[in-house]
């Protein structure tokens, strides 16, 4: 069952990635526009924040293992469109823009409800939540690195349509292996008497849970600022960086030893990190990562770069893991979706927000004040994970930090399902 779950998980997220490589490509290809890229880009980002907000209602009602296959089946179906499309009528701007909204609208909402779906198949599975998340993340960031490649490498011989397809086939896929999870694992938790009112209360009270506990709250602050410098780093400032030193080779390899870095840092939590207190794992891993972000941000030599990108990818690689063991065992059942659906769209805000920020910032002070500025960000960010008191009870379980809101977060089967193991 684990092994299916990682699968699923896999071909999901390689859909995504080579998608993303493929649709700006296919995009700039039939409209020889490279203004539409963006346009199309950001058409998709407010649909997208809704849907992570409202498909976190929508898992908690329907069930997890439901939303986590509906989600993909109707991924694979908007994506598919787009080689129909153009074939039948010829793709157009207008075209490019509805079908990437309507993809926008399930791609989220099936990410979360993966992650929501974790903690019941590590409990069905009997396997800890250490392990499974550890794992999870280190497919992930192989993924990450071998997926544009591969989307790159098509690309130079098949027309984008063609490479879509696989995308599409991938999302299906991912649906299909997810078809064959129990009914039981991940299906709708049983409504609690807090429910119900419609789709402002649910929201209400899934807010509520996440205010509600402080360890929860810290978490999705630190979450939220680790990408809001991350983000810029390495989509605005390397790149410009590295590609105006006539460096792009020097810009892949640092992704790539990020990736590479993280995977390991991943696999090292999913091997032995549920030996070790959740405080030391948090602490270690946060300052080790800003040792590595601070050397990339201060824009050394391209080795020197490669070095900090190891490091910042190895400290960096057990925090998303390690986020969703604590709020998996901290969040009650009946409201796993739509809090972490809130947690998602936190941070999908934080990452535009943040790169704009960045951007005005380079043209204010320049390029390498700007990094060093993301490296002090980051400095913070790291500060408030050692002084914040909330994070000093990671090892006190549902309880630790709560203040009243959260409404049986102990009491919730996944908590126990960790706790026990």
């Amino acid at each position: 069952m684990l092994t299916r779950y990682l699968i699923s998980h896999g071909l999901s997220l390689l859909g995504n990635t080579v998608a993303a490589i493929a649709l700006p490509w296919l995009v700039l290809l039939r409209t020889g526009d490279a203004a539409a890229v963006g346009l199309v880009a950001a058409a998709s980002a407010l649909p997208m924040l809704v849907s992570a907000v409202a498909g976190g209602v929508l898992i908690d009602r329907v069930g997890r293992r439901r939303l986590s296959v509906g989600a993909d089946l109707a991924s694979a179906a908007c994506v598919a469109a787009l080689p129909v499309v153009d074939g039948l009528l010829g793709l157009t701007l207008a075209w490019f823009v509805v079908l990437g909204v309507a993809g926008a609208l399930f791609d989220v909402p099936g990410m979360t409800a993966r992650e929501a779906l974790a903690p019941d198949v590590a409990a069905a599975a009997g396997v800890g939540m250490e392990r499974l998340a550890g794992l999870r993340e280190s497919i992930g960031g192989g993924v990450v690195v071998v997926g544009p490649a591969a989307a790159g490498g098509l690309i130079m011989f098949v027309d984008p349509t063609t490479v879509l397809w696989l995308t599409a086939g991938c999302s299906a896929l991912a649906a299909l292996v997810t078809l064959t999870l129990p009914k039981s694992v991940g299906a709708q938790a049983v409504p609690s008497p807090e429910d119900g009112g419609g789709l402002k209360a649910d929201v209400a009270r899934g807010f509520g849970v996440l205010r509600g506990d402080r360890v929860l709250a810290a978490l999705t602050f630190v979450s939220a600022g680790s990408v809001a410098v991350l983000a810029p780093l390495q989509n605005l400032v390397l790149p410009v960086h590295l590609v105006g030193k006539d460096s792009s080779i020097g810009f892949g390899l640092v992704v790539s030893f990020l990736a590479i870095g993280g995977i390991g840092g991943a696999g090292l939590y999913a091997a032995v990190g549920a030996r070790w207190s959740r405080r030391t794992v948090f602490v270690a891993a946060q300052l080790t990562s800003t040792v590595g972000i601070v050397g990339l941000a201060l824009l050394p030599p391209v080795p020197v770069m490669l070095a900090a990108a190891v490091l910042a990818g190895i400290g960096a690689g057990p925090l998303p893991a390690l986020f969703l063991v604590l709020v998996s065992e901290r969040i009650p059942e009946q409201v796993r979706g739509r809090v972490l659906g809130l947690q998602n769209a936190v941070s999908m805000t934080a990452v535009p927000l943040g790169t704009l920020g960045a951007g005005v910032l380079v043209e204010w002070i320049g390029l390498r004040q700007t990094g060093a500025l993301l490296g002090v960000a980051w400095g913070v960010v790291a500060l408030a994970v050692v002084l914040l008191p909330a994070l000093r009870t990671l090892d006190a379980g549902g309880d630790g930090g709560a203040e009243g809101g959260t409404e049986g977060a102990s009491a919730s089967p996944a908590g126990q399902a960790v706790a026990e193991q």
